[in-house]
């Protein structure tokens, strides 16, 4: 009985150290994923390609107002959101 008990608990030992390490490689590249994307938000040729897809928006929209509006509040809520990081 003792051989089985010590079997299984090398075993639950073993499953909780894949499961623990395939937590941390989740985390590592979600935490990943999310700096490149704060990172290629702030480039000034995604902000330029936001505004022109909000222009265009706005140029070819029966509420041209509207998407201008809309357009200029992406564009600004991005620009401050990558000064302050």
């Amino acid at each position: 009985m003792n051989i089985f008990l010590k079997a299984n608990m090398r075993d639950i030992a073993q499953k909780e150290h894949a499961y623990f390490s395939q937590k941390h490689h989740a985390d590592v590249a979600l935490t990943q994923a999310k700096r490149q994307c704060k990172l290629m938000m702030g480039k000034p040729e995604t902000l330029l390609g936001i505004a022109s897809v909000g222009a265009y928006k706005g140029a070819v929209d029966a509420k041209p107002n509207a998407k201008r509006n809309q357009a200029l509040m992406t564009l600004g809520r991005t620009a401050l959101l990558s000064l302050f990081q």
